[in-house]
């Protein structure tokens, strides 16, 4: 089985148009259950390296902020940009290390309150940004472990079509973000998630700050956030995720604009 740690970035509430943060993005970290202990381990040691105690505990945040590292904010704010910039490829280090598959989706959120009030009928279903952007995402999800569990069978397994999926994907979502559990049930309802035999049809939720995978997935969320916004400038860390086959796949919400 498949943890699929559950990232996000460009959440603004009810809000869709803040200039600064016009895409909403999730993010998806494919972790084995096999690897969560050793992936955990290592970024326990990294953190001890950097910050001399284990997360939450004196001397050290209760958890790695994308934003407050990125820009030296909150516990981040005395800390010079080159020892930030240590610690966020240390993270990312991680992920390359292992080529830990990253699956996207992300809306334009004023595309999306646009398209809702001229009464968009592929919206209809939808009240916000998160519950569009989710659908594509578990979409997105349901479409890698397909694609995962076809590479494992042979031409004649594959023609045979009678075998069920040997992995599946447990979705493990931030408490107190906009990931929803009437989402999973609304998706699997649908004529997209009908056949979506290798996702789990339950949600674990965590707090960030006890889930060493969400942390990194949001790291991931964030700086493929900050490339939608402006992607014709350099991003290092997004293009080395992207490069070292971390980030998989990107699956816009698409809204037809009249």
């Amino acid at each position: 089985m498949f943890l699929t740690y559950v990232g996000e970035s460009g959440s603004t509430g009810n809000s869709a148009t803040d200039p600064s943060q016009p895409h909403l993005v999730f993010t998806g970290l494919f972790v084995h259950e096999s690897q969560s202990m050793s992936m955990t381990g290592e970024f326990s040691a990294l953190c001890r390296r950097h910050f001399g105690a284990p997360l939450g505990e004196e001397g050290a945040p209760a958890e790695i902020r994308p934003v407050d590292l990125y820009q030296g904010l909150g516990y981040f704010s005395s800390w010079p940009t080159l020892k930030r910039n240590e610690l966020i490829q240390d993270c990312l280090g991680i992920l390359i290390r292992r080529e830990t598959p990253v699956v996207t989706s992300f809306i334009n959120k004023q595309d999306f309150a646009t398209a809702k009030a001229a009464v968009d009928p592929d919206l209809v279903a939808f009240d916000t940004p998160a519950h569009a952007v989710v659908n594509k995402f578990l979409f997105a999800m349901s479409m890698f472990m397909d694609e995962f569990n076809m590479s494992l069978l042979s031409g004649d397994q594959i023609m045979d079509g009678a075998l069920p999926p040997s992995n599946f994907a447990l979705p493990v979502a931030q408490t107190a973000t906009s990931f929803e559990s009437r989402f999973m049930t609304e998706f699997l309802r649908s004529d997209d998630g009908m056949d979506s035999t290798a996702l789990m049809q339950n949600i674990c939720f965590l707090d960030p700050e006890h889930s060493v995978g969400n942390q990194l997935s949001n790291l991931c969320a964030y700086f493929i956030r900050r490339w939608l916004q402006t992607p014709d400038r350099p991003h290092p860390y997004f293009e080395g995720l992207r490069e070292n086959k971390v980030i998989q796949v990107i699956y816009p919400v698409t809204i037809y604009k009249s």
